[in-house]
């Protein structure tokens, strides 16, 4: 079986959800007219701070 994919804090990453070189998380997703869209957060949980 595959080991799931982590975070740098040990988290499992979810679908589409990826973290990069500079600790930012990008989630990739499909819209409705079936384009790849991109969304790109320092936060992955609410409770997360963002870096200064």
């Amino acid at each position: 079986m595959s080991e799931k994919r982590k975070d740098n804090r040990g988290r499992v990453l979810h679908n589409g959800e990826i973290q990069r070189k500079d600790g930012r998380y990008q989630f990739k997703y499909i819209d409705a007219n079936g384009k790849e869209k991109f969304v790109y957060s320092w936060r992955l949980d609410h409770n997360d701070a963002t870096p200064q």
